[in-house]
């Protein structure tokens, strides 16, 4: 790399309490996201292309680390050019950034002399103090309607539920400094944690902190994801427990919302189990008999559990595959005609209006409750336990009477 870059954005002289060497850069993709209010798979694309450059040299490597320039006096405002064009401004940004990592690492720093004492209080059942790695974490909880698409942009110009919450403010950026609002800023750009697919309802998580939403997707965290889901067709007990075990599912890639796939692929894919229980039967079922139209003919079949050929499910997953639940319950014989997520981790639906969103304060990942295996291995005391793990997550929700 060029010695002129390395000295117009060299490490600073001016950092207190933490020294320079343990304090690392600026990651190239980060400042580009700041500065260019871009996502992080967006920043990677754009440095991976060969479009960034530094002093005219071209630098491809997304976690190629910066530091604000030392000499206020030494202009470095056309240090960096984006498909030939200069990028002005980004010496401000890079070092607001620095100095927030900086801040970070001093907290951190802080935080570690008194780890022995956090963990005492957080076995006595004290609150924990907030990670100081969030600070600057901002979350939304929103109510997806169903017929949405999560998506920011589509091609086909279907309904995109991201657009229309950022016209209702959601992600306007805190200015306590202007009398005039933040209308004339930019709003933040959210992330979304854990799609939902197009006629999938219920909890959508939205976030400024790409690691964070990152942190909560990841499988080896095992977060759990609550549905309430009607399902139409014979339920036996058979079928219960081949979803506690794990279903192969075949994958219809030519699956359009909720109708069936003209061509479907040889693709299987294995799904671990899931903590289901009926929750209760769809009204407007009068008879315990299940009958169903086979070839012509009705044939009287025997008693469903649940009773009626509508009845609603309440299944806990940690897995997040794309139509996770519709396969593997399509798999069975039943059909979803509806599916609603209401919680993900320790973030719950409860009352929130379909359509609207509201912000909460996060939550570190190492202190929420609802995670890791949906099953254990302790005989009776497991299922001791996993009942009243269910209990407990069925006592965090308050219904909302969408029909």
């Amino acid at each position: 790399m060029n010695s002129r870059w390395l000295r117009a954005f060299s490490s600073s002289s001016g950092i207190k309490k933490v020294n320079n060497s343990s304090v690392p850069g600026v990651r190239l993709s980060a400042l580009l996201c700041k500065h260019l209010g871009l996502s992080r798979r967006q920043s990677v694309r754009m440095i991976l292309a060969d479009r960034v450059t530094l002093y005219g040299e071209i630098v491809n490597a997304p976690a190629f680390q910066l530091r604000p320039n030392p000499n206020p006096n030494q202009n470095s405002s056309s240090a960096m050019k984006l498909d030939g064009k200069l990028v002005l401004g980004v010496d401000k940004t890079l070092k607001s950034l620095y100095l927030e990592q900086q801040k970070k690492y001093n907290e951190l720093d802080a935080s570690n002399k008194n780890n022995d004492d956090d963990k005492q209080k957080q076995k006595k059942g004290h609150s924990h103090r907030q990670n100081p790695n969030m600070q600057n974490t901002r979350v939304w909880l929103a109510n997806k309607l169903k017929g949405e698409l999560v998506t920011e942009h589509d091609p086909d110009g279907r309904p995109s539920m991201l657009q229309r919450l950022i016209r209702g403010g959601v992600g306007e950026v805190k200015n306590k400094h202007s009398n005039k609002g933040s209308s004339s800023i930019p709003p933040i750009h959210l992330k979304p944690v854990g799609r939902l697919d197009m006629m999938t309802e219920g909890l959508i998580i939205f976030t400024n902190d790409g690691q964070y939403a990152r942190e909560l997707e990841l499988p080896k965290n095992h977060l759990w994801r609550t549905y309430r889901v009607r399902v139409h067709g014979r339920l036996t007990p058979m079928k219960m427990r081949a979803m506690r075990m794990g279903v192969t599912a075949r994958v219809d890639d030519g699956i359009i919302g909720d109708a069936p796939s003209v061509t479907s692929t040889a693709k299987m894919m294995k799904y671990k189990g899931i903590k289901v229980s009926i929750e209760r039967k769809s009204s407007g079922s009068s008879s315990n008999t299940n009958r169903r139209m086979r070839g012509g003919r009705i044939d009287a079949g025997r008693k469903v559990a649940g009773g009626g050929a509508n009845t609603w499910l309440r299944i806990t997953c940690t897995e997040g595959k794309n139509r996770q639940l519709r396969r593997i319950l399509g798999a069975l014989g039943l059909d979803v005609t509806r599916l609603i997520r209401i919680s993900y981790g320790d973030y719950d639906l409860n009352t929130i209006p379909p359509g609207r969103a509201l912000e909460v304060p996060p939550k570190a990942l190492e202190s929420m409750k609802k995670k890791g295996q949906l099953f254990t291995t302790n005989g009776g005391k497991g299922k001791k336990k996993d009942k009243a793990m269910e209990e407990e997550s069925r006592s965090t929700v308050e219904w909302v009477n969408y029909a």
